[in-house]
């Protein structure tokens, strides 16, 4: 008798401690979770390079439109605001630079690449400062200046940028459908144009090749994304999304006249996939 109490008390102090440590690890999860905000998603990239005889990149890619806690991520931009009040806004900023970029892989790909003795072009960090303004029409306006942290091309780089965010439905049986359009302005100093689109002496591989320094120019920049939101359970909460887009930026005569260089545009396409917190 008294193992048989034994026994059951045992196994009912396993089963609360059991309990305890699945509610422990529920809360922890929880806390983990509960301040990402946004859509989180994975989404197919492809980006058309503006390198000669470069091939067409596809490549699968974590996105956050949204943010973690105090601070918001924009694809490859990330930044924490410090000042708001419903019409000005101010913010520190990250920027990954990859759009310019040009890998050792991608050199050795190309047969024009490969007459050079080209260094690759890494991406780069930079970060800075935005400040903003929310207008009646619906446009939003930001400034910024952002300057490379990662002792890549060591200089600065300005932007003026405007985006909206307009709804429509295409059909009467489905949801709206969201459009983000951003129009932007980019000023890069001559040491980023260089590092990305010049080709000094030693990157010469015979006597005919000539070398190029890139000067200071500008980029325009476009930018298109359309999202659903849709339930798995026909009368389910919307908080999952499809969404497509695309994003060009278009260089200026110093960086299309590089002999590297096949266009001064740089095109990317994505579709994704991508829940909401």
């Amino acid at each position: 008798m008294k193992a048989n109490i034994a026994l059951k008390t045992g196994c009912l102090a396993l089963s609360i401690s059991a309990a305890h440590t699945v509610a422990e690890e529920q809360s922890l999860t929880r806390k983990i979770i509960e301040p990402a905000y946004g859509l989180w998603s994975i989404a197919a990239t492809s980006k058309k390079s503006q390198f000669k005889s470069v091939d067409n990149q596809l490549r699968a890619t974590p996105l956050i439109f949204g943010g973690y806690g105090p601070v918001f991520i924009e694809a490859n931009r990330f930044g924490y605001n410090f000042y708001r009040d419903g019409t000005y806004f101010s913010s520190l900023i990250g920027n990954l630079r990859s759009h310019s970029s040009l890998s050792k892989d991608e050199i050795e790909s190309s047969d024009v690449l490969n007459a050079y003795n080209l260094k690759e072009r890494k991406r780069s960090l930079e970060v800075g400062i935005q400040v903003g303004r929310r207008f009646n029409s619906g446009w939003v306006g930001r400034i910024a200046l952002l300057q490379d942290v990662s002792s890549t091309h060591k200089d600065q780089e300005a932007e003026v940028t405007v985006y909206r965010r307009d709804s429509f439905k295409p059909l009467s049986n489905l949801n709206s459908i969201r459009l983000l359009t951003t129009l932007g302005l980019q000023a890069q100093s001559q040491e980023l144009n260089d590092y990305y689109y010049g080709v000094d002496k030693k990157e010469l591989e015979n006597a005919n090749q000539k070398s190029y320094q890139a000067d200071s120019g500008w980029s325009a920049e476009l930018e298109l994304i359309a999202t659903y939101d849709f339930s798995w359970q026909s009368a389910g909460t919307k908080d999952w999304a499809v969404y497509t887009g695309l994003r060009h930026y278009q260089f200026s005569d110093t960086v299309s006249n590089s002999p590297i260089v096949e266009s001064g545009l740089v095109q990317q396409y994505f579709v994704g996939l991508g829940h909401y917190f």
